[in-house]
């Protein structure tokens, strides 16, 4: 049956968000540009997996991930397969970009279209930036609202604005240390949901059922976008590329990354047959976006209740706060100090301050449009896809030219925004924004036949 919070469950939440709070406050000493945006470029192994792997381990993997295999069972793993192979290439990816960010002072990802391709690309690549980072800031909101509306008496309205505050708070105080001490509390709260997950695969009387060939139980093209979508989003995750940055050197990149992609995997396959046992146990009148969610409230035991609530709340927020701070950065620096609005450097701080309020806002607003967890991620990861196709491509080919760039970063925005109009959201905008991608980046080549662009 579904459970109510207890006052025990209410004081476990609120020691919570009070730790929470008190990191962030106690994280925001006087910073420099370099540690406010990147902790200084000197993220250990551990603080470097735990950022990095708390993270990935947002709506988009725990609530999205579930709720396509509570619609389409093992079919669904295809994305997290995608996902893993997109994180092994980006091992090697990630190494040059390393290097490249050390030495030219990389704070965001933009900053590798501005270095490489010119101040256009940049600007485009800025403009997709924000738009995904900001999309996932919508995401994990609506995640946490959806949980607290689920588990407390308190409506959605009420519970994405407490999300979205409590978020920024800390955000506002610490910067991007605070994102990265936050993480680690959030990991130990994430492992602990791995711990509730196996307790409830152990407990539970459905098990989940595993056959092979139910992976191809689904369409063919469901197969092709899920993995497309899993294998590029490493190649354009503004916080990976963020957090690349930040790691001391190449011996502690190499490590975090792969722990933090082991403890990737295995929570993957932990959620695969979380998922399975949730769809099989027919639970009424549940909906696929909110499975895990409502599928804990009726299957963990009632003293177990708040203590799910705050570790699925801490997995989402650690992904909030993150996407949050990634898209005020790119605001604030790849658009307001590269065209001279921000012409003093002390500045800056206070100006990403104020974009996160206004970000955080905007966030809140269109989470109260926007309450379908799947179909808003579908559409944000077509556009994260599309960009990191176009990076893979100028990881392969350095010598692509600025018409093919620009003209791809273009094309993707309207594979994705038109489509999404004319025919609505699903999984096949997938193959709409890659399909634009590749065709601009086509006309381009041409473009650049007749008219060579600049070197």
């Amino acid at each position: 049956m579904q459970h109510i919070l207890k006052t025990s469950d209410y004081l476990i939440i609120g020691f919570y968000f009070l730790v929470i709070l008190i990191v962030g406050v106690l994280a925001g000493r006087k910073q420099d540009k370099e540690e406010f945006l990147i902790s200084g470029r000197k993220l250990k192994s551990l603080q470097a997996t735990t950022t990095i792997f708390s993270s990935r381990i947002g709506a988009a993997i725990l609530l999205t991930y579930t709720a396509l295999v509570y619609l389409y069972g093992l079919g669904a793993l295809w994305y997290f397969i995608g996902s893993v192979f997109g994180l092994f290439i980006f091992y090697f990816f990630g190494l040059k970009v390393k290097k490249m960010a050390d030495e030219q002072h990389f704070y965001t990802l933009p900053d590798f279209f501005f270095f490489l391709k010119g101040r256009f690309a940049g600007y485009l690549a800025t403009l997709i930036s924000i738009m995904i980072a900001f999309g996932w800031v919508v995401l994990n909101f609506t995640a946490g609202a959806k949980l607290i509306e689920e588990y407390t008496p308190i409506g959605y309205d009420i519970s994405v604005i407490i999300v979205g505050v409590i978020i920024l708070a800390y955000l506002l105080a610490g910067g991007f240390d605070a994102v990265v001490k936050t993480d680690i509390i959030q990991t130990v709260g994430i492992f602990l949901l791995f711990i509730l997950m196996v307790y409830l695969l152990v407990t539970t009387h459905t098990k989940p059922h595993l056959a092979f060939m139910d992976l191809f139980n689904i369409p063919a093209m469901q197969i092709i976008s899920y993995f497309l979508a899993g294998f590029f989003i490493p190649m354009a995750s503004p916080e990976l590329w963020q957090r690349v940055y930040a790691i001391e050197n190449k011996k502690h990149f190499k490590r975090s990354l792969f722990l933090s992609s082991v403890f990737y995997m295995i929570i993957g396959f932990i959620l695969l047959l979380i998922g399975l046992v949730i769809r099989e146990s027919h639970i009424p009148g549940i909906a696929a976006d909110t499975s895990l969610i409502v599928g804990f409230s009726y299957l963990l035991p009632a003293g177990l209740t708040g203590l799910s609530v705050v570790i699925i709340y801490s997995a989402v927020s650690s992904s909030a706060d993150t996407y949050l701070f990634t898209a005020s950065a790119s605001v604030t620096q790849d658009f307001l100090q590269k065209s001279g609005w921000i012409k003093h450097t002390e500045k800056l701080n206070l100006t990403m301050r104020y974009s996160m309020g206004v970000l955080m806002v905007l966030g809140i607003t269109m989470a109260l449009i926007l309450r379908d967890i799947v179909d808003t991620t579908f559409f944000f990861v077509s556009l994260t896809m599309s960009l990191g196709f176009l990076v893979l491509v100028i990881w392969i080919y350095p010598k692509i030219n600025r018409h093919s760039v620009n003209i791809s970063i273009v094309a993707c925005l309207v594979g994705v925004l038109i489509p999404a109009i004319v025919i609505g959201i699903s999984e096949t905008l997938i193959i709409y924004a890659w399909g634009f991608c590749i065709a601009g980046m086509l006309i381009g080549l041409v473009l650049n036949f007749l008219r060579p662009a600049k070197p």
